[in-house]
Formats: C-alpha cells, structure tokens, sequence
C-alpha cells in the first residue's frame, strides 16, 4: 500500500484553507500533499506518523508538516470500534507553496518564516510554551475574515518560526529517499514497517512486497536509505520507545514488548546503543528535567 497523494482544494484565491474536523476517528490514510500543513489536535489520543518518526499524540499537539511529506494520524483501537463518547476532533491549515514564491521570502522581516518553512520539510512538532499561545490563535483564525484573517495568520508563523523548542520529526535520511526518489517500492516498505511496528517484523516478509530476494533486497534498502533494513526496524522502535518512557506508566519490560521487540535483553542493548543510556536511566533523566 503506498502513501496516498491528496488533492487539496482551495476556495477561491485564498492564502490558506482552514477547517476543524470532528469525527468519531482520524482517517487511517498514510498521505501526503503538494501543500504545507499545520495541524492542531483538539481531541483524541493515538499514535502520530510523520515520515519515518512515530510518537504519541494528544490533544493539544500542534505540528507542521512540510510538502509531500507522508504523514497519518491512527487513533487507538478503541476509537476504531464506535465508542459514543470519543471523538476526534482538529484544525487544520493547508497552504500552497506558490503562495511564497518569487522574492517575497528574501525580504529581512520575514526571514525567520523562510527558515521555518524550509525546516517544514522534516516536520516539526510545536514546542510546548509557543503551541499554547499559537493554539489560541488558530482557533480565533476559524472565525475571521479579510485582511485581519491574513494578518493573524501570519502572526501564527512568526511565532512558530521563533519557537526555540521545536521538535524535528522525520530523519534527514528518510526526507532526502523519499522526496529524491518517490519509489513506490520503498514507499511500500514503509507502510509495512508502521503497520507492524509493535508486532514481528521479517526481513523476507519485505522482500517479497517487492518480489526481491533477502540479498536483493537489503541492498536496494541500503541504497536508498543508507541503513541496512534492521537498524532502521530498530531506529523507528527504539523512537517509539522513547516516547512510552516520556509520557507513559507503562513498565520498561511492557514497553519492550509493546514495541515489538521479543527480548526484553536484547531490547536493552539496542537501546544502550542507540541512545547512548538504559531505559530505566533515559526514563529517570527525562523525569528529573522535568522537574
């Protein structure tokens, strides 16, 4: 399954398009679009995929998502299966890109702006301080008109392009494969890696979306992600258990197998190796900053 190009369609001549969604769950859709988008959740909680960078998400995330960058918002089972009292509920801003073209992004007042927007192509996840007063400012840019709308919405971007505390989202590596190459086939490879994330994850599996052999295909993945297919399963797990240990209370031997590892020790070297700390230490430290 490859990710899905979607049409955006804009009224009139307008700078930017802007709608609030309120369904009983996100469209599972792993996407992406010619324009840029800034989503803001108002509800729901889920598993957030932009590019190959997996975290949790809840209400209250802002993020900006560059052009043609692949992304999907998949919310916990339990929203899949009709609850009356879960919703899922956001803003959402697209613009196109032609809207900056020609010199109006070399003007010196808007400088923070170009960096941002050429930052975009990674996504950014909004830092905490910055998404509460910019949230509030969405929300006031869903009922206005005009010029005052178009103001504002600038005002949105300035803010953001000096948030000190963004987070980059999908690898330097990812970016440049996809956007550089556009190949279905490792589009493919993707979609296989989210969908089985927390579950086993096999090589020849893999390979035979691509009707490669195991040898075939390691060196077609290499290739085009500089990463052999086993460190970028690992990479995209450990992400994820980074993020249980930030924000959840599940236990350090829970988030191993729900992260689709089958060795709670093999696990733990991973881990040591690719964050340079044990779970329980990257968990303590996380929480000892936060105080």
């Amino acid at each position: 399954m490859k990710a899905v190009s979607h049409k955006i369609s804009f009224i009139s001549n307008n700078a930017f398009e802007i709608r609030k969604d309120e369904l009983p769950h996100f469209h599972n859709s792993w996407h992406f679009h010619d324009e840029i988008e800034l989503t803001l959740i108002l509800k729901s909680t889920g598993r957030r995929f932009i590019g190959d960078h997996i975290d949790q998400f809840t209400a209250g995330d802002l993020v900006l998502i560059g052009s043609k960058l692949p992304h999907l918002w998949q919310n916990e089972e339990i929203y899949y299966k009709g609850g009356a009292d879960l919703k899922a509920e956001a803003i959402i801003i697209h613009f196109s890109k032609s809207f900056w073209e020609g010199d109006f992004l070399e003007l010196e007042e808007v400088k923070n702006i170009k960096a941002l927007l050429k930052k975009s192509k990674y996504g950014i996840k909004i830092g905490a301080a910055t998404k509460e007063s910019v949230s509030k400012k969405i929300v006031k840019l869903l009922h206005i008109e005009g010029f005052k709308r178009l103001v504002l919405f600038f005002e949105i971007l300035n803010e953001m392009a000096t948030d000190s505390e963004g987070e980059i989202l999908a690898s330097t590596g990812f970016v440049s494969s996809f956007m550089q190459d556009e190949d279905e086939r490792l589009d493919k490879i993707y979609e296989y890696i989210m969908e089985h994330l927390t579950d086993k994850i096999e090589l020849r599996e893999a390979a035979k979306l691509l009707n490669l052999s195991n040898s075939a295909f390691c060196r077609f993945f290499k290739s085009k992600t500089r990463r052999t297919f086993s460190f970028f399963v690992n990479q995209a797990r450990i992400g994820y258990a980074c993020k249980l240990l930030q924000n959840s209370e599940l236990s350090v031997s829970q988030i191993c197998y729900e992260c689709g590892f089958e060795s709670y020790t093999y696990f733990s070297r991973t881990f040591k190796k690719l964050v340079e700390d044990t779970p329980k230490a990257y968990r303590k430290n996380y929480n000892f900053r936060k105080t």
